[in-house]
């Protein structure tokens, strides 16, 4: 008789929480554009990205001072309202959205041709499952921007130009090396998001740059079954148990046990829309029973796991 185990693969925190998210549903725009023009891109609860490929622009988002953007700047945007890149004073702005005619490939020009140096950016946008989507907040700033000349913005630019020849073909294995690229582009982002304004912003991406803290959540993710203790993560920090409690939840966000409750139901949701036996998921979350493990995902999420399971395997 063949078994079935479900077994947690042992990867570095980042790389676990970006197999959860899962990118899907991706969109390539490029856009050129000369004198007085301005393009909307819509609200979306993903990310959304641009590279300035040549000339410059503005970037305006909501509540925020306009942003200028020049040539080989790349910008990225999680879970943004609806924004704008624009450049002189236009009197329209034209929104740039998916039509069914063009696929998952967009491309226009806006202005008016020969009136001046040609804009030309290269993005796109894409969704997450949703399962997890809650732990995009804690990997991103609402707004990362990398300047031509910063470590890192000649990688993105490679990485960007495999995205833009990927798209472009048809290719067997177009699906899965697209996904791949694009959560190279996102750890590219996230580790310089993470060394600029990300660091007062409360998440894992903060945690994992804190010598302190990073060494207990690389412990705590590569054995999320153990039953940690706080006093036992902090001997892992080198710290005191209060001072290693404290720190923990100003820099990640939400106390240790708590960041560890929260990570145990992420992996159980995506258990069990995988279709994986409510006590398999129970034992690899670290619960020595199914009726414990229930009882907690029920007061976590909201609803019995078995009922969860129903609900995402249905419709599917």
């Amino acid at each position: 008789m063949i078994s079935f185990e479900f077994e947690i693969v042992r990867m570095d925190p980042l790389s676990q929480t970006l197999d959860l998210l899962r990118p899907q549903g991706f969109t390539w725009k490029e856009a050129e554009a000369a004198g007085d023009w301005a393009i909307r891109f819509p609200k979306t609860t993903g990310v959304s990205f641009s590279l300035i490929a040549a000339g410059a622009c503005r970037l305006e988002l909501p509540g925020q001072p306009a942003r200028r953007l020049s040539q080989g700047d790349f910008i990225l945007l999680a879970a943004p309202p609806a924004w704008v890149l624009a450049n002189g004073a236009p009197s329209d702005c034209i929104d740039f959205e998916r039509t069914p005619d063009h696929g998952d490939r967009l491309k226009g020009f806006l202005g008016q041709r020969g009136a001046g140096p040609i804009t030309r950016t290269v993005g796109g946008h894409f969704h997450f499952d949703p399962v997890n989507i809650d732990l995009l907040t804690g990997l991103l700033p609402p707004v990362v921007q990398i300047a031509s000349g910063e470590p890192g913005a000649a990688r993105l630019r490679s990485v960007l130009d495999l995205i833009d020849e990927e798209s472009a073909a048809d290719r067997a294995g177009r699906a899965l090396v697209l996904g791949r690229l694009l959560e190279v582009m996102l750890v590219e982002a996230i580790r310089h998001g993470a060394a600029g304004a990300a660091q007062a912003r409360p998440g894992l991406a903060a945690g994992l740059r804190d010598p302190q803290i990073a060494p207990a959540l690389r412990a705590l993710h590569a054995d999320i079954g153990r039953p940690w203790t706080v006093g036992e993560l902090a001997a892992v920090a080198g710290a005191s148990r209060s001072v290693f409690a404290a720190r923990f939840a100003r820099v990640v966000g939400a106390p240790p046990i708590d960041y560890l409750l929260r990570w145990r139901m992420a992996l159980a949701k995506d258990g069990l829309r995988a279709g994986r036996r409510l006590a398999d998921v129970a034992f690899a979350c670290g619960y020595s029973s199914a009726s414990a493990f229930s009882t907690a995902f029920s007061r976590t999420v909201g609803c019995p796991p078995a009922r969860y399971a129903a609900d995402q395997i249905g419709p599917a």
